[in-house]
């Protein structure tokens, strides 16, 4: 398919080229070597005074070497995204690097300025991608590009003055306008968007009085073909890490709901996917109150149906969330739906509020995981005017829950229950060596609720060496509430002072 769409364009392309009078290497199809994006120097076989010129060779020619391209001047691109599109000559090692140079593309209309439509084996890195329409994206991928990595951009909504659900950073996904569209088939256009991409130390943001975008980063895959084994219709072994999503900068306004990282439908067949080492902060903006704020709702990192595997497991590691306040709605940190083999360890959440007198806090929500841990995250300064569950986990199958700390938390409703570990229905768990210390319960609170328990295939069920301390309630204070326990158990050493 990837092949067919090349040549098509290959073909279109070639007759402007020839018109054109570049080199005929370029008229010609063929692109090797280094190239500029310089509006200041003349045009040349090696020099391209905009990016429409660039995208217009890349789609005609077909690559034989690897291709770097340094951006030299900073270009306002108005209302003409560019696209690039699929490659026959790209591979592992017949690469495309585009080099931004600290430079900027501002672009001026609806959804992404740069379109990655089928592209393979490229490298974006050090630019800022501005966009001021009022419906922003900055980057779509779509049609199976694969192997692409977004490296240390700037991607900047500057007049994003509309809530709308159409706006973005970054969209994996089948459509430009929707960020969340899924496949219906395996290939194509409206096959899996992409495959093992990396976004990695990128910084995205608005500017102060916009709303800002309701999805952060997305990747959706097929959810009507998608099975656990995995196939061209997932969206397989793509790696978010370390990037910072935030409104920093901003003193006014935000969307009253959305998405930090949305991952809808995910697989690890022969790499590891990845939501590692994200900041999500200050929303809607830095020096925000309960009562300030008009955020509702939120999930900060969502990601449904993940499925690694016993080589290469799902992770989601070392995200930090801070400094976040809702007002009327339920909102989860870290929002994770039935999940196979996953790893879910080293993650903070810090400073959340919600003054929702009917909404309920969920920093930590895992809902039937199978073959996870759960390991060394922390909910600290959480405060709720409803229900708290510091950590949900429901219907969990062989997981370790293990190292965690809950600390300072509140939940101030007067007939409100506030779970700190509620785990639901667990078959095989180990839930050792966990904290929760210095939390506060308007009414009912309850450390440890262990509903159901049963072995599966352990020799037993373990609950160990965790650590209750200064906790305190206005009316009931269960330390450890564990019902109908099935099979041999190990408690012991927990401590509660």
């Amino acid at each position: 398919m990837k092949f067919k769409n090349y040549m098509t364009q290959k073909m279109k392309s070639l007759v402007l080229f020839i018109g054109l009078g570049l080199s005929s290497a370029v008229a010609f199809g063929q692109m090797n070597g280094s190239y500029t994006i310089d509006a200041a120097a003349a045009a040349s076989a090696t020099n391209f005074q905009s990016w429409t010129t660039f995208a217009t060779a890349w789609n005609a020619a077909a690559i034989s070497g690897p291709v770097t391209v340094t951006v030299k001047s900073s270009i306002n691109i108005g209302t003409a995204f560019v696209t690039l599109n699929a490659n026959a000559g790209s591979s592992a090692t017949n690469t495309l690097t585009i080099d931004g140079q600290n430079t900027t593309m501002t672009y001026t209309s609806t959804y992404a300025a740069l379109r990655l439509n089928g592209v393979d084996y490229m490298s974006l890195k050090n630019m800022t991608i501005e966009n001021n329409n009022t419906t922003p994206g900055g980057i779509w991928i779509t049609n199976q590009s694969d192997y692409n990595t977004i490296s240390g951009l700037n991607i900047y909504l500057s007049n994003n003055t509309s809530a709308t659900t159409g706006a973005y950073y970054i969209a994996m996904s089948t459509s430009v306008s929707s960020p969340t569209s899924t496949a219906s088939v395996a290939t194509g256009t409206t096959g899996q968007p992409g495959s093992f991409n990396s976004i990695e130390n990128c910084s995205m943001y608005t500017a102060t009085g916009n709303v800002g975008p309701y999805y952060g980063v997305t990747m959706t895959g097929n959810s009507s073909n998608y099975t656990t084994v995995g196939q061209n219709n997932t969206t397989n072994g793509n790696q978010i890490v370390n990037n910072d999503i935030s409104r920093a900068n901003a003193t006014s306004g935000a969307s009253s709901s959305l998405f930090g990282i949305y991952s809808y439908y995910s697989y690890s067949s022969s790499r590891s996917a990845q939501i590692n080492g994200n900041a999500i902060h200050d929303l809607p903006f830095p020096g925000a109150t309960t009562t300030t704020s008009n955020l509702s709702s939120y999930s900060m990192i969502y990601n449904y149906y993940a499925y690694g595997n016993t080589t290469n497991r799902t992770q989601v590691l070392g995200n930090n969330i801070y400094n976040i306040f809702s007002t009327t709605s339920t909102t989860y940190g870290l929002n994770i739906y039935y999940p196979q083999y996953i790893d879910i360890q080293n993650n903070i959440i810090d400073n959340a509020q919600s003054s929702g007198t009917s909404a309920t806090m969920y920093p930590y929500y895992v809902y039937y995981p199978t073959q996870a841990t759960f390991n060394k995250n922390t909910a600290k300064n959480v405060i709720s005017n409803y229900y708290l569950y510091n950590f949900y986990i429901y219907y969990p199958s062989y997981i370790d829950i293990i190292g965690n700390t809950a600390d300072k938390c509140r939940q101030n409703y007067t007939s409100g229950y506030f779970y700190n570990f509620y785990i639901y229905y667990p078959t095989g768990v180990k839930c050792n060596a966990n904290i929760a210390t210095n939390n506060y319960c308007g009414y009912y609170m309850y450390t440890f609720y262990i509903y159901y328990g049963s072995v599966g295939t352990y020799a037993w069920n373990e609950f160990q060496d965790n650590i209750i301390t200064g906790n305190s309630s206005v009316s009931y204070n269960y330390s450890a509430y564990i019902y109908y326990y099935n099979g041999t158990n190990n408690f012991k050493l927990n401590r509660n002072y």
